[in-house]
């Protein structure tokens, strides 16, 4: 293992968590946070904070410089740095990410300022924070801006900025982002990942712009239009969007957005590039997560009707396409549908969006890929003989997405079942469904669930060791288990 590379590449990305952090505090003098919020700006916690995390990175690149490789020279980094640094680059920019909340006031303790900026970086959006409106400004920032990144990946920022990577970028940002290698060619890999940032930058922008327009202060504006291109769901109300400023309009440019950034971003590159809308006709996975999303929002309005609950037909489609989308922004308490709703919403969380978007959940591919190699094994059994080749979205399927998908469908369900067992030991006096949709919520990156957790409440009064047991598995879904996983095996950190 070439640990100079590593120590590198840590290095850098945590300088630029910190030009992040500096950029939230500038952000934060800027706008006034409006009535009903903490105004202040906590300079000295963030200061600490800044030290800190530039601290970390200098001495990170400063031991780089003396740390050889087994030949004593250094090298590029090779495929197993890479796949090791995206599982190390994680846990160390989560725990620099925790230190605003840590050095500010309200300080929290360390294991909720981790829960706070693992369920902000990885998009997931649970919270253990009682009472938004007593944070300062910037932390609200912060809280959006760690979504904001963690939307398009940490690591793809990494990537867009540095040159001489190699194939070991395409594989952290595939691993991260769980895009198709065909999507992230090495020859201009570093120019895909700028269009993609742009891409992403445009539309928050654009999205911002509107909540502006519709009625929101700056404030809850920009903190909004960051969260909801990122499907994180992190707001600055202690309602999430159920108040009087959030109106129809509103809800409805945000339900555009959450739907737009939940569609694979490269197909939006080519179809720009091709100036074509050929592609979005041939990409299923976008029909399958547009038609499981329609069919969700008619049966979940009909349940409504019958059931005669209080939402609005607005909210319901809002709540739907949020936890469609692992956004997890709440209109309104779904915790009190009936059965069938609650039912239809934990499979929504599950399935999550498209792969190479910004939302969590296993993806639509995946559950197209599962449905047609049981097909296929089903058909084998009477036709020994048949070779069948699936595709999705016109494309082949690679060699090993089988075996791929086993793993990933398999740790999803270990870590399912053995979250949830350990959540209701640490837990005794959580019922068993709470406890199993906190679990399912984390490993899909959603950040609400049901029961104790629902969409009016919070996580703030889980013990220590649930606290850091959800975040665990926060990281595992938003990257989809192998690349932390293999961080286990002795093999990766073998040199040869």
């Amino acid at each position: 293992m070439n640990f100079s590379v590593i120590f590198r590449s840590i290095g850098t990305l945590l300088l630029l968590l910190a030009v992040a952090m500096g950029a939230c505090l500038g952000l934060g003098a800027l706008l006034p946070a409006g009535a009903g919020h903490n105004d202040a700006l906590e300079l000295g916690g963030w200061q600490i904070a800044i030290a800190i995390t530039v601290t970390s990175g200098g001495l990170l690149l400063l031991l780089a410089r003396f740390v050889k490789t087994g030949g004593g020279i250094q090298r590029v980094m090779s495929h197993k740095e890479a796949i090791a640094l995206v599982g190390i680059a994680w846990l160390v920019s989560s725990i620099h990410a925790a230190l605003p909340y840590i050095f500010c006031q309200p300080a929290l303790p360390l294991d909720k300022a981790l829960f706070e900026a693992i369920s902000g970086l990885t998009t997931t959006g649970a919270t253990v924070i009682t009472d938004l409106e007593c944070l300062p400004k910037t932390l609200l920032l912060w809280r959006s801006m760690t979504q904001w990144l963690g939307g398009m990946g940490i690591l793809a920022m990494f990537v867009m900025l540095l040159s001489g990577i190699g194939a070991s970028g395409r594989m952290m940002f595939g691993a991260e982002s769980s895009l198709h290698s065909a999507d992230l060619t090495l020859s201009n890999l570093r120019q895909t990942t700028r269009s993609l940032w742009s891409l992403y930058i445009s539309l928050t922008v654009v999205c911002v712009m509107g909540l502006l327009a519709l009625g929101l202060t700056p404030f809850q504006a920009i903190n909004h239009g960051m969260t909801t291109t990122a499907t994180g769901g992190f707001g600055t109300e202690n309602d999430s969007i159920s108040g009087s400023e959030f109106t129809a309009a509103v809800k409805i440019w945000m339900i555009a957005f959450m739907l737009i950034c939940a569609i694979s971003f490269p197909l939006y590159l080519v179809i720009i590039k091709r100036r074509s809308l050929a592609n979005l006709k041939r990409h299923e996975e976008t029909w399958w997560f547009l038609a499981i999303v329609g069919i969700a929002c008619v049966l979940l309005v009909i349940v409504r009707g019958i059931a005669g609950t209080d939402e609005g037909v607005i909210d319901v489609i809002f709540n739907v396409v949020s936890i469609s989308t692992s956004t997890g922004f709440s209109a309104g308490n779904y915790d009190g549908w009936p059965l069938l709703g609650k039912q239809v919403i934990l499979a929504l969380m599950v399935f999550g969006g498209c792969s190479g978007s910004t939302a969590g959940g296993l993806k639509i591919s995946r559950l197209i890929l599962w449905i047609r190699f049981s097909r296929s094994e089903l058909t084998r059994a009477f036709r020994p003989q048949m070779v069948q080749h699936p595709t999705i979205n016109t494309r082949p399927v690679p060699d090993g997405t089988l075996g791929q998908l086993f793993v990933v469908l398999t740790a999803a369900s270990f870590f399912l079942v053995a979250g949830s067992l350990a959540i209701r030991l640490f837990e005794p006096d959580i019922s068993t469904f709470g406890c199993v949709s906190a679990v399912a919520s984390s490993l899909s990156n959603v950040g609400p669930a049901f029961a104790e957790f629902g969409p009016t409440k919070n996580f703030a009064d889980l013990s220590t060791a649930s606290t850091l047991t959800l975040p665990v598995l926060m990281i595992l879904g938003r990257l989809e288990y192998i690349a932390i996983l293999v961080l286990f095996s002795r093999k990766l950190w073998r040199r040869y």
